[in-house]
């Protein structure tokens, strides 16, 4: 025989891995185990008070949803609820001016 002959014949086949380190789902299992799901970040319980604070037209929202607001950028990522708090922050202001406007036009009506 020649040499290259003798090459072709002796060259292994391509090793597979072992058993014991296939996935169960090709070992003989139907369904892939599930990848492990991250813990959904909490709602902030203060954004949620400011927010009903702004709907009872408290101007105490304002200062409740800024410290919301602050609480949840410095979770980084485990609290939520930066959008109910700027809500929350936006109406507390709105329902600050009212109270001024109020409080002016009253001053006028009775100092007058």
């Amino acid at each position: 025989m020649s040499d290259e002959r003798r090459d072709e014949l002796v060259v292994p086949p391509a090793a597979s891995p072992p058993a014991s380190a296939l996935p169960e789902a090709i070992e003989g299992s139907a369904e892939w185990p599930a990848p492990p799901v991250a813990p959904r970040a909490r709602l902030n319980a203060l954004a949620v008070a400011a927010l009903i604070l702004a709907v009872l037209l408290s101007p105490l929202a304002a200062l409740f949803g800024h410290l919301a607001a602050g609480q949840i950028a410095r979770s980084r990522g485990r609290e939520r609820g930066g959008a109910i708090a700027w809500v929350a922050v936006g109406l507390g202001y709105l329902w600050l001016a009212g109270a001024i406007v109020a409080g002016v036009a009253l001053w006028q009506l009775l100092g007058a």
